[in-house]
């Protein structure tokens, strides 16, 4: 049984480790923040609400960021 929900957690949970771990090593404050939404979605009676708003969020800074390269912040990048 043991097993087999280590495989299920792999198996769901993958990606969220492969973003956290050089997101973490980069920048705590992002990764805090990554970890405060994710907590968000699922405690919250309207989780899914919360991940469609914050994926919408996501996608039209994406957007903006195309269009408006100015709008990355670059946070020690004169290093």
């Amino acid at each position: 049984m043991g097993l087999e929900h280590g495989i299920y957690c792999l198996g769901s949970n993958w990606l969220l480790s492969v973003l956290l771990f050089p997101l973490g090593i980069m920048n705590i404050v992002a990764m805090a923040g990554l970890t405060v939404v994710i907590f968000a979605e699922r405690m919250f009676p309207r989780g899914e609400r919360i991940a469609q708003g914050v994926g919408l969020a996501l996608i039209l800074y994406g957007a903006l960021v195309i269009v408006v390269p100015a709008a990355l912040p670059l946070v020690g990048a004169g290093m």
